[in-house]
């Protein structure tokens, strides 16, 4: 099992975490752990900075306009669909305001 943390995790079907961890088995997502916003040293545990979201995400940042709430795009391709089979990370946002950012990226983890 791996353990991924991050600033904030969104994944389909789960609510907004801040400072949580995904439990992956065999690279899929099992578990979405909420810590209260405070990760703690976990034996094992991956730390990135950005926001998690499902690995389907890749190869769409056309979809995301600067300034654009990151909830409201993702909230769009998560409802159009896609198979869950692992997360990427967005880097390079504006994580203080959950803003798509210009030369943001997402990338498969």
């Amino acid at each position: 099992m791996r353990k991924v943390a991050a600033n904030y995790i969104c994944l389909p079907g789960k609510p907004l975490v801040k400072n949580g961890y995904v439990v992956l088995k065999e690279g899929m997502p099992v578990e979405v752990v909420d810590t209260g916003g405070v990760v703690t040293e976990i034996a094992g545990l991956e730390f990135y900075g950005g926001m998690l979201v499902a690995d389907y995400i890749c190869g769409k940042e056309e979809c995301f306009a600067a300034g654009e709430p990151l909830a409201d795009v993702l909230g769009r391709l998560y409802g159009e669909g896609g198979r869950v089979c692992g997360i990427a990370i967005i880097e390079g946002a504006d994580l203080r305001r959950l803003e798509w950012k210009a030369g943001a990226r997402v990338r498969k983890l």
